[in-house]
C-alpha cells in the first residue's frame, strides 16, 4: 500500500466518523428538546390526574355513588386522556428520532464500505 492509499482511507474514515458525530449531535439536541417537552407534559398529566382525583373525592364526600355519570368527572376524564395522549405522542416522537439516527448511522457506515 502506498502512502496516498493510506491517507485516502484515513480521510474517509475521519469523514465517516465526523458525519456520524454530526448525526449524533443532532439527535442529542432533538432528544433533549423532547425530554424537556416530555417533562412538562408529564407534569401537566400529573396535575390533571390530581384534579380528577379531587373531583372523585369531592363526589364521594357528597355521597355520590355513580361517578361516571357526573358531567364534571366526564370532563376531567377527557382532559386527562388528552394529556395522556400528548405524553404518548412525545414518547413516540423520541422513538422516531432514535430510529432516524440509527438509520442515518447505518447509511453512513454502508456508504464507507461501498467506497
Amino acid at each position: 500500500m502506498e502512502v496516498s492509499d493510506i491517507a485516502d482511507k484515513v480521510s474517509r474514515l475521519v469523514i465517516k466518523w465526523i458525519r456520524i458525530a454530526w448525526a449524533w449531535s443532532l439527535k442529542f439536541v432533538k432528544i433533549s428538546f423532547h425530554k424537556r417537552r416530555l417533562g412538562k407534559a408529564r407534569c401537566n398529566l400529573d396535575r390533571r390526574m390530581s384534579r380528577l382525583g379531587a373531583e372523585f373525592y369531592s363526589l364521594h364526600r357528597q355521597g355520590e355513588t355513580e361517578f361516571l355519570k357526573s358531567l364534571v368527572i366526564q370532563q376531567q376524564l377527557k382532559i386527562v386522556e388528552e394529556a395522556e395522549s400528548q405524553v404518548l405522542s412525545l414518547l413516540d416522537r423520541a422513538d422516531v428520532i432514535q430510529k432516524e439516527y440509527l438509520s442515518k448511522k447505518d447509511a453512513i457506515a454502508s456508504e464507507s464500505v461501498e467506497e
